[in-house]
């Protein structure tokens, strides 16, 4: 009788997910967003989810012909006014002229909890192409 309604017990499927649970699967499809928007340029989408600053920066430095960026969140930290994912990441470019370059790093992408915009990168940009020496 014991094991009986400790099975069905634990089998609740009204279990609700916590609100930290939550903000870091959304940040987690923010970063995704905005990895596929690098690589396709697309502008729009950066600006929606950046800072302006931050959108101006990753915009002007579109100048790839392609690109391919990978990101690996190691740890999330959220508190009451921001959530902050540190992640390491490599990239790798082909500019216009057919040059190749490849960077990797570590990073902390900072977002405004409340906007869930990227507000601030702390660490290597993912967004910015190593110069050319």
């Amino acid at each position: 009788m014991i094991i009986a309604l400790s099975l069905t017990g634990c089998a609740e499927d009204n279990i609700k997910p916590s609100e930290d649970s939550r903000l870091a699967s959304e940040v987690f499809g923010i970063i995704d967003l905005l990895k596929d928007a690098y690589e396709r340029k697309d502008e729009d989408v950066i600006m929606t989810h950046t800072d302006a600053d931050i959108a101006a920066d990753i915009i002007n430095g579109l100048v790839f012909s392609t690109a391919e960026l990978e990101f690996t969140p190691r740890m999330v930290r959220i508190t009451d006014s921001e959530v902050k994912v540190n992640l390491n990441w490599k990239c790798s470019w082909v500019l216009s002229d057919k040059q190749a370059l490849e960077n990797r790093g570590v990073s902390d992408l900072v977002f405004q909890r409340e906007t869930m915009k990227l507000t601030y990168i702390d660490g290597n940009s993912p967004f910015s192409i190593p110069s050319v020496k």
